[in-house]
Parts: structure tokens; C-alpha cells; sequence
């Protein structure tokens, strides 16, 4: 299972978080699609459960663990996603 528990990211320089307070789990074998306009979060939101970059604030866990105590790329193996453009 992963979970995402009130996740935000805000770039430097930027006043408006990229995401806000996002909280919601994906169950093992569950598809997910992140669907909406431009600019919106979803690239970011995917990032961050990867760790190609880190939230500004809230946790991200992976069956339970913590992402930030998994080295960045043996949670990489574990995770895949597909990015369409």
C-alpha cells in the first residue's frame, strides 16, 4: 500500500504550493490514474512518491514504511508509474 498523508510541496521562490495537503492511500494491485489540467500536481505528486524530489511537508509511506527511511533507489525498483505527454 502507499500512502500519502497530507503531503504539500512548495517550489523556492513560489508563494503557491504545487500541492497542497494531499492525503489519500492506493492499495496493493489497485490501478490509479492522476488526471487533470496542466499544472495541477501530478507530475509532482508522482515525483515526491518516488523521491526524485521531496515534499515540502507531510509522509509518504510505502507498506507501512516511511519513503524517507528507504534509500531513494531501492524504493525506485519498487515503484513504477507511467508518464503519458
Amino acid at each position: 500500500m502507499i500512502r500519502l498523508d497530507r503531503v504539500s510541496k512548495t517550489f523556492p521562490g513560489q508563494t503557491t504550493p504545487a500541492v497542497a495537503e494531499l492525503s489519500f492511500d492506493i492499495d496493493e494491485g489497485e490501478i490509479v490514474v492522476l488526471v487533470g489540467p496542466s499544472g495541477c500536481g501530478k507530475t509532482t505528486t508522482l515525483k515526491m512518491m518516488n523521491r526524485l524530489i521531496e515534499p515540502t511537508s507531510g509522509r509518504i509511506f510505502l507498506d507501512g514504511t516511511d519513503v524517507t527511511d528507504v534509500d531513494a533507489d531501492e524504493l525506485r525498483r519498487k515503484i513504477g508509474y507511467v508518464i503519458q505527454q
